[in-house]
């Protein structure tokens, strides 16, 4: 038995048969809900914008939100037609905007922060779940949804706002169905469950490209040949290398940020040289230039999955994620791309008389009959009305298989491995800006007795200026001045 309220009176006897329909969507941050009421003679309710709605399938709350549309439309003998529109609790927390920035907190001090300062406190935080410490993350005057939703897409969580104003965020695969599903188990309508399997989504042989990491020391000898300054190297070295020249070592620097007087060579990270300076320049020989370093390589993985091969041939996938720094990170990943998706993606639907189903909550299927027996996540959960009494969700699901990545990944950031920080750069700027009617008044008295005012204004500018007494040595720049040595301008005198 279906029941709806407003503002906390029953008026379910004048929703109109057929117009209820409830949605929840995974990811998206609203729920809705819609139906009709007549206004006529004998019925004389009409309801309003900001009346807050709850709907029941029994004793269990399945709607909890506000009217926020209302569409009247004339009808045939002096009656009218309110179109209702009703948002969830996401409504109220919208109302402020979040402007501020965090560093070094979790994500559940953080969301608590967030609902203590830009709510009327009438949310809560229960089912936050979520430990993981962000490094930085900042929020520039956005809805309070959207910053959650920033937070969730940041770790792989999900979340949603339950009908009783508790903010639940979680782990994908944390919040299981109330029941699952088995051949004739009466949790589904006959015929209604579909299973389809999606083989343009398989992936059994995936490449994972991370960033770089560290190899073993190598030794690059190069031919002095008395004149020769640079040196290209094969590859990038992560630090500082050592430096031989005829077996003599060198004092080395870092180009452009060392001084100069101070070492033999320099070092160029990015562009891969070391530079002799004039005075040090190596003498002719073979292989009498030895640099050794640590070298940096491109991570890259490949593990592919035989039996999938096998069945359907060779699918290849390749992925790139430069905060990968180990081989056994990547493998790990690619692993966990090739166990999702070595067998397609399968998808499926049901409809169902029992309530309490919710988008984001894990559901298993066995089902004999069509050969399935895996998780599936809740996709979406949708109410239609079939008679008055009789209601029907229609649930959408898609495999857990993916979760096994979305597991890894969090994994790693729970381990310390990984910075969890919005790369973005916003200055946060709070300033209150009071209204004010201020009157300035300026008086200036003129005195015009004695018309025939004469100024005289003598101006005078002296400069002494001592010829050089020496010869100038005029020199190309950049250049300290040094004794006798002055910058030459190309374009002219810097007095020009």
């Amino acid at each position: 038995m279906i029941t709806i309220k407003i503002d906390t009176v029953d008026k379910s006897s004048i929703v109109e048969f057929g117009s209820v329909i409830k949605t929840d969507v995974l990811n998206q941050k609203t729920d809705t809900l819609s139906f009709d009421i007549i206004y006529h003679s004998g019925q004389t309710y009409r309801p309003a914008g900001g009346g807050e709605v709850e709907m029941y399938d029994g004793a269990t709350k399945i709607f909890g939100g506000v009217i926020h549309n209302v569409n009247k439309q004339i009808q045939a003998d002096n009656r009218v037609k309110y179109q209702v529109r009703c948002k969830d609790y996401s409504y109220y927390l919208d109302r402020q905007l979040v402007n501020e920035s965090y560093e070094a907190e979790t994500v559940a001090d953080i969301i608590n922060d967030i609902l203590t300062r830009f709510t009327d406190g009438s949310f809560t935080d229960t089912n936050v779940v979520c430990d993981l410490e962000m490094t930085k993350v900042s929020f520039d005057r956005i809805p309070i949804t959207t910053a959650i939703q920033k937070l969730a897409t940041l770790t792989g969580y999900s979340w949603y706002i339950d009908y009783d104003k508790d903010i639940h965020f979680f782990q994908k695969n944390a919040e299981l169905a109330p029941f699952n599903l088995t051949d004739g188990d009466g949790n589904h309508i006959p015929d209604s469950l579909i299973a389809k399997n999606d083989l343009s989504q398989i992936k059994n042989r995936v490449f994972i490209k991370g960033g770089e990491i560290e190899g073993n020391d190598r030794t690059e000898k190069f031919d002095g040949d008395g004149s020769k300054l640079d040196f290209r190297l094969a590859n990038k070295f992560s630090k500082l290398p050592t430096v031989e020249v005829g077996s003599v070592t060198k004092t080395v620097g870092v180009d452009f940020l060392d001084n100069e007087a101070d070492y033999d060579c320099f070092w160029d990270y990015n562009q891969k040289y070391v530079r002799f300076k004039a005075g040090t320049v190596p003498a002719v020989g073979v292989d009498n230039v030895e640099i050794t370093g640590t070298p940096l390589y491109n991570l890259v993985v490949q593990v592919e999955e035989p039996t999938s091969i096998l069945d359907y041939g060779v699918f290849e996938f390749a992925k790139t994620d430069k905060t990968l720094k180990s081989r056994n990170e990547a493998v790990s990943y690619a692993k966990a791309e090739v166990e999702a998706y070595k067998n397609g993606v399968v998808e499926g639907g049901f409809d169902t008389y029992e309530s309490g189903l919710i988008s984001g909550q894990v559901i298993t299927i066995t089902s004999t009959m069509l050969d399935v027996s895996e998780d599936f996540l809740i996709q979406s959960v949708s109410l239609s009305m079939i008679t008055k009494d009789v209601f029907k969700y229609k649930v959408k699901l898609a495999t857990l298989r993916t979760i096994g990545i979305i597991d890894f990944l969090i994994g790693l950031l729970q381990s310390g491995d990984r910075l969890i920080e919005d790369k973005g750069e916003v200055v946060i700027e709070k300033t209150v800006f009071p209204l004010e009617n201020i009157t300035i008044a300026d008086e200036v008295e003129v005195n015009t007795d004695n018309e025939d005012i004469v100024e005289n204004v003598e101006a005078v500018d002296s400069a002494t200026v001592q010829a050089l007494d020496y010869d100038v040595i005029f020199v190309l720049g950049p250049q300290i001045p040094d004794g006798t040595k002055r910058v030459f301008i190309l374009s002219g005198s810097r007095l020009a």
